[in-house]
């Protein structure tokens, strides 16, 4: 143990991503956490319902009961919940959970500390903090898919689609969000690499369609055929901008971009009636995030254990478009690849590295 704490943390974090955890290392006898709790966002969008499925899977394949607390993205009625589980008595309770925005992350995980618990994160952690050095023997890991990427693929599929040129309006999900700030981000290198592609204008869409659909209507009115496209930081917004554009017989006229790859997007990119949206493995964030959050609290697997690049990493993802949107449609979720025993062989196994300093 003294000689492997001597080699660099880049090399230990590099083995450990390509190997995973060994089977037992560093384990503890401890009791097996009956229920899993998991935090979402809301039940009915697509994304969150294959969150709750991806987390089902590992909950039934190891006999644990899944409890899920929507919050509609209210940080304070999860503050609430967290409060009411803890207070009932939780030591050693598995969490996998969702911050609604950066300002709770390090609330949530500190209680869970407190109360004995522990806890895998979902997208919202603050730039300043980590689950090494923040509530570090409760908070296993924040997992997140990179925005840079699907903001910067994203913005260069819009600037080869209105061929170089022309204004494009923006759908930004919410201010304090790590995934709404990145996409930006990546947005902002595409134009700078696409010069004859200009912002018209950015507006504040919550990820809501409905939020999506008024600011697309308001945009047509205003700018009329100077807007050449819409960038929508989510699917929700980008399926208001489509329904907006519909309106005015300008779907598939003006392309639209989005973000996670759900079904109803994905069937709009077929049609050509929107351009494109990074797909994201929504039932593997919630099957992987359960499934951490499992393996610690079971003892299967110790946080002390843990390099620094699996404890805050991306899971990979694919930009949809009609080249191959077709096979993205007719794949189905295997259940038993989402099975505690499937993710345990590797949890970093479709990791795509640590989340780099600076974008959230």
């Amino acid at each position: 143990m003294k000689l492997l704490k001597r080699i660099s943390a880049a090399v230990v974090a590099a083995v450990a991503i390509a190997i995973g955890p060994l089977a037992g290392h560093g384990a503890m006898a401890q009791e097996k956490p009956k229920t899993i709790y998991l935090a979402v966002g809301t039940t009915s969008s697509e994304y969150w319902q294959e969150v709750i499925w991806g987390a089902q899977q590992v909950a039934d394949s190891v006999g644990a009961k899944l409890e899920v607390y929507e919050s509609g993205f209210d940080g304070q009625k999860h503050m609430q919940q967290l409060g009411a589980i803890l207070a009932a008595g939780c030591e050693g309770c598995a969490f996998a959970w969702f911050p609604d925005s950066t300002a709770f992350t390090k609330a949530f995980v500190e209680r869970a500390e407190a109360g004995g618990a522990f806890m895998t994160t979902m997208w919202n952690r603050p730039e300043e903090i980590h689950p090494w050095d923040t509530a570090s023997d409760a908070w296993i890991a924040n997992i997140s898919f990179d925005g840079v990427d699907s903001g910067y693929q994203n913005g260069m599929a819009l600037c080869k689609a209105i061929g170089g040129k022309g204004g494009i309006a923006v759908l930004k999900g919410t201010p304090d969000n790590p995934p709404s700030k990145q996409r930006e981000i990546g947005l902002l290198k595409a134009v700078s690499e696409c010069p004859g592609m200009t912002i018209l204008d950015t507006q504040i869409g919550n990820w809501g369609q409905t939020e999506g659909q008024n600011i697309t209507r308001t945009w047509i009115a205003r700018y009329g055929d100077q807007l050449k496209g819409v960038f929508a930081q989510n699917d929700g917004m980008a399926l208001g901008a489509v329904a907006a554009l519909r309106e005015k017989g300008l779907a598939g006229k003006v392309p639209v971009t989005g973000s996670d790859g759900s079904s109803d997007v994905l069937k709009l990119i077929k049609s050509g009636e929107m351009l494109s949206s990074m797909r994201i493995s929504s039932q593997l964030h919630g099957a992987v995030a359960a499934a951490l959050a499992y393996a610690v609290a079971s003892g299967d697997l110790k946080i002390g254990d843990l390099a620094q690049a699996q404890r805050d990493f991306y899971l990979v993802q694919t930009l949809a478009t009609k080249d191959n949107v077709d096979a993205m449609l007719s794949a189905q979720p295997n259940p038993a690849d989402f099975s505690y025993d499937a993710l345990k062989k590797n949890f970093w196994a479709r990791s795509k590295g640590q989340i780099p300093v600076g974008v959230n």
